[in-house]
């Protein structure tokens, strides 16, 4: 049996730097700031046993377990955890279900952040863009539909925003790279996700990461990312909050740091049964 990746898309949970897009700045426009990388592509996997993940209520890369008219995203929720939820809103960010010539987008006013149909920009994905408030105190950004303008870092250190493509799963991506950086943004609990550059592949036994990172399975394969301290059998969020050599998998006792193991070699497990980890070949968690 394979175990699914603990996630932060209630799969295999792990966060990732991503290059050129930084926390420096958490009040861009609409407020964004990058949280990392999602680790699996099917945003919210079940448990060993097939149950449901009391944190990950649905599926965020396959857009499945909610009702008509609600989308699933991550979400903050209580004491700092992280999920995924269903979300009922005007329309959706990825599908851009608004009428011809208006965009879905997240829209402030009044201190909360929402979905709704608006006009659409003219900025295209990859230019500047900019906040447009109204004179009705709302505000929202100069994004085409199915972008947002999220803040990054520029060679000289200063701050630059620019429109980046919304996603669910890096398949609607494209060229535009993995569906990887995380936005929290004031006034709501949705995650909402964008395309961002692609992870430096690696070997997770190999550990062979420029310092400060080290590798970690993930939706496409071992990758580079910023590494954890947790030990096996912590709670867990994300893969890369536990120390190198292991990642955050759903023991059946909620997500946990468990060992990493080949599936059919060494390093086998100490205790537990080495179960493969999906879209990671050759790699697994030793699973109590």
């Amino acid at each position: 049996m394979r175990v699914w990746l603990a996630v932060l898309t209630g799969t295999l949970l792990l966060v990732l730097g991503t290059p050129g897009c930084s926390d420096d700045n958490p009040h861009g426009p609409n407020g964004g700031g990058d949280a990392g990388v999602p680790g699996h592509p099917d945003g919210g996997a079940p448990p060993e046993d097939g149950g449901p993940s009391s944190d990950f209520a649905c599926n965020v890369a396959r857009q499945e377990g909610c009702e008509n008219g609600q989308s699933c995203h991550f979400a903050d929720l209580s004491e700092g955890r992280t999920g995924s939820q269903c979300f009922a809103a005007a329309c959706d960010v990825v599908r851009q279900d608004c009428a011809q010539g208006q965009r879905c987008t997240y829209v402030s006013a009044g201190g909360v952040t929402e979905r709704r149909c608006v006009e659409a920009g003219a900025a295209t994905e990859g230019t500047r863009c900019t906040l447009a408030p109204t004179d009705a105190g709302v505000e929202f950004d100069t994004c085409a539909a199915g972008l947002f303008c999220k803040d990054e870092r520029l060679g000289d250190g200063g701050t630059g925003f620019f429109c980046r493509r919304l996603c669910h799963a890096t398949p609607q991506c494209g060229a535009s790279g993995e569906c990887s950086t995380v936005l929290r943004l004031p006034g709501t609990s949705e995650l909402p996700l964008l395309c961002g550059p692609r992870s430096p592949p690696c070997d997770p036994f190999a550990q062979g990461c420029a310092a400060p990172l080290s590798c970690y399975p993930s939706a496409s394969g071992p990758v580079c990312a910023g590494r954890g301290t947790r030990q096996t059998g912590d709670a867990c969020d994300f893969s890369n909050q536990c120390v190198p050599g292991s990642t955050c998998v759903n023991t059946g006792q909620g997500l946990r740091c468990q060992p990493l193991c080949r599936p059919s070699g060494t390093p086998a497990c100490a205790a537990g049964t080495c179960r493969p980890l999906n879209d990671n070949p050759g790699v697994g968690a030793c699973v109590p």
